[in-house]
């Protein structure tokens, strides 16, 4: 429990955001926007301590928190699904257990955490990057496509949930120009992003004997490639190993 604690980092934005929020007068709106927040992010920890991955990182934001976890690209899609649901199950329990312990709160404390939460929870659940609508999004996709479409998918249904995003802020004019410059910001770094991770997603299937649960002896492209499928390409009359294939593309761009 320790060792997860000396992993938290509060940043430096947050604490101007929380002394903002205390000369404002709402001491108690920001307790409790970041006790739902904690709670939210130890949802992702404890999930994915089940899952036996390593947590680099648990940074609090203004707005949120994110954890960084020591993980593969090519690593468990079901168990990474877990993990991005993990914040959203433990926020649910948090609901649960107000609802079962309604008498206990005031009536203004109980109002605030129920309406703090349910507005956290929904956020996080928009399909826009970095959020975990977006990350649930992805690993959806990554079930049915290559990694390379699911990238570029997640990214155009990304831009949509953006636009529409800032539209209704517009429209109801909510001052949400902090949020929206850091989805904006997260969105744009996703896209620039994309050369460097799937170069890393190739040298992970190249590197590491990988647990696949599938075979795929029609793959035609190296942008086929699926995350959790073994995957070989027909030239002629044989087959060739996709870490062959993969050596190919790797020897080529160092001959460049």
């Amino acid at each position: 429990m320790m060792n997860i604690l000396n992993k938290i980092k509060i940043n430096s934005y947050t604490y101007l955001f929380i002394l903002i929020c205390l000369l404002s007068g709402y001491i108690k709106n920001i307790s409790i926007i970041f006790l739902i927040c904690l709670i939210h992010e130890f949802g992702h920890v404890f999930i994915t301590k089940i899952c036996n991955y390593e947590i680099i990182k648990i940074e609090i934001l203004p707005f949120g928190g994110y954890t960084t976890i020591n993980q593969k690209i090519n690593s468990n899609i079901n168990k990474n699904l877990l993990i991005a649901l993990g914040g959203i199950i433990f926020q649910s329990i948090l609901l649960l257990f107000l609802i079962i312990f309604k008498n206990k709160f005031n009536i203004i404390t109980y109002n605030l955490f129920w309406q703090y939460n349910i507005i956290i929870m929904l956020f996080n659940l928009l399909p826009i990057i970095p959020l975990d609508g977006s990350k649930i999004v992805q690993l959806i996709l990554e079930k049915f496509y290559s990694y390379h479409k699911a990238y570029y998918l997640n990214l155009f249904i990304s831009i949509i949930g953006l636009i529409l995003f800032i539209i209704v802020n517009y429209y109801y004019n909510i001052d949400n120009y902090f949020m929206v410059i850091f989805l904006i910001y997260n969105t744009i770094i996703y896209f620039t992003n994309y050369k460097y991770i799937v170069k890393r997603f190739l040298l992970e299937r190249y590197l590491y004997d990988l647990d696949y649960n599938k075979i795929d002896n029609h793959t035609k492209n190296i942008q086929d490639l699926k995350i959790n499928v073994r995957h070989y390409f027909k030239e002629g009359n044989h087959y060739i190993k996709e870490k062959d294939k993969i050596g190919e593309v790797f020897t080529s761009f160092i001959d460049k």
